[in-house]
């Protein structure tokens, strides 16, 4: 899955790799979590924005944005038969920019080990998420997001048995088109051997299980006594 992830890119260098400006109020979050708004990119009739949406993807029966049944992560494999995603999969697809995800591993004893997973080039993630527009019990419209998942792969199975979708730069546009996604194109997402990027994996410190410890220092390594085998 994907529960937390970091973005703290400044616009101009967004804008320079997505071709996007950020809307004025995005704020660089090193310790991004469920519930808030977050930066999404989807195709709209006069091209590609970048919006807010709010990290909690609501189903076309949500009328509360804080249902208990919002989900933060959608399976990319079950997406088209879920009456929650299905028409998101259709016409609500977009990317989800991020610097990296954290992922928390379970230990024999003692609270979960969160890792920190970037590209080693230390070049953007662009994770594929689903969106949608609900008009809440008081008329106001709200945008949400899920990010979508997918088995993890050789690099990160030892961690968590999922991860997120991640897209190669020559599937922006498949992925962004206004018609349905092609079968070959979720076919080869959920392989994940398409362009895949060599992630750096790292152990962090449990301050990133704190929402409000929002600095640099949340990615930063730490030394453990053990570190299994990723690889």
């Amino acid at each position: 899955m994907c529960g937390r992830f970091a973005f703290a890119i400044g616009p101009t260098r967004l804008a320079a790799i997505l071709g996007v400006e950020p809307p004025r109020e995005h704020r660089p979050c090193w310790n991004v979590a469920p519930d808030m708004k977050i930066l999404i990119v989807r195709r709209s009739p006069e091209g590609l924005e970048a919006v807010l949406a709010r990290w909690g993807f609501l189903a076309p029966w949500m009328s509360d944005p804080n249902d208990p049944g919002r989900q933060i992560n959608a399976r990319l494999e079950t997406a088209a038969q879920k009456p929650m995603f299905r028409s998101a999969l259709v016409k609500g697809r977009c990317i989800v920019p991020a610097d990296g995800f954290f992922e928390w591993q379970k230990q024999p004893e003692g609270p979960s080990r969160p890792f920190f997973v970037r590209p080693a080039d230390h070049e953007l993630l662009l994770m594929a998420g689903l969106w949608r527009r609900n008009r809440l019990e008081d008329g106001i419209l709200i945008d949400t997001v899920a990010i979508l998942t997918r088995p993890a792969g050789a690099t990160l199975h030892a961690i968590h048995p999922r991860m997120p979708v991640l897209l190669p730069e020559r599937l922006v546009d498949p992925w962004l088109a206004t018609k349905p996604a092609s079968t070959n194109l979720l076919r080869e997402l959920l392989d994940g051997s398409h362009d895949a990027p060599r992630l750096d994996v790292r152990v962090v410190g449990r301050a990133i299980n704190d929402p409000r410890n929002d600095t640099p220092s949340v990615i930063e390594p730490i030394t453990v006594d053990f570190q299994p085998d990723l690889f």
